[in-house]
């Protein structure tokens, strides 16, 4: 994503970027993104490409980045506990305000600064802190339920850890599928063609 690139180029020191640039790295022609950016408002390209603070301030603007959003995390397993503990370095685009499990004794011993709830008090919970992304990260045999207090509650994403297919019956809810395998595979499939390029140069 152009924003996220633009944010590790910015922390790097640079100032400027080319349509090129963006476009090699992240494996698009340079007049896509070219197209991508007119679409923004007071964005334009100088003799050095693109002010990088500018872009970013743009893109921001057209996507609502710059209004921090509440989160959740739902099952606190290793992962969700993970999630919790390092909570303070999420981007300040996104907050992580409560967490939540069915394991009563579980909710009890956790050593966090996030507050956090049982599971039957999800959509309650959502809805007063105004929660509108949720980490799940249950069994799969709880994800559909959890799902649905979560929308419930007026929750509009869903990070989907688990290998439970989601039935979402809003069309005003998205879930993205985490699929650590998937991914896997295409790294390594990625290692694989470096390096056979590397053995054929």
């Amino acid at each position: 994503m152009i924003y996220q690139l633009l944010n590790e180029m910015f922390d790097k020191g640079h100032m400027t970027v080319s349509s090129s640039e963006l476009g090699t790295t992240l494996g698009v022609g340079s007049h896509n993104i070219r197209k991508d950016i007119s679409c923004l408002d007071g964005v334009k390209s100088g003799g050095s490409g693109y002010d990088i603070v500018n872009l970013k301030n743009a893109i921001a603007q057209k996507f609502g980045f710059e209004n921090q959003k509440a989160a959740c995390v739902v099952g606190l397993g290793r992962i969700g506990t993970a999630f919790l503990e390092h909570a303070h370095n999420i981007t300040s685009e996104f907050r992580i305000v409560a967490g939540f499990d069915s394991n009563t004794n579980r909710i009890e011993t956790i050593k966090t600064s996030v507050s956090v709830y049982p599971a039957y008090q999800i959509s309650e919970t959502a809805r007063r802190l105004n929660i509108q992304i949720a980490i799940l990260t249950v069994p799969n045999t709880a994800a559909q339920d959890a799902a649905n207090r979560l929308i419930d509650g007026g929750v509009k994403g869903i990070i989907n850890f688990t290998d439970t297919n989601l039935v979402i019956r809003k069309d005003d809810v998205f879930v993205k599928n985490m699929d650590v395998t998937g991914e896997m595979r295409m790294l390594s499939a990625l290692i694989r063609m470096d390096m056979n390029n590397s053995i054929t140069m």
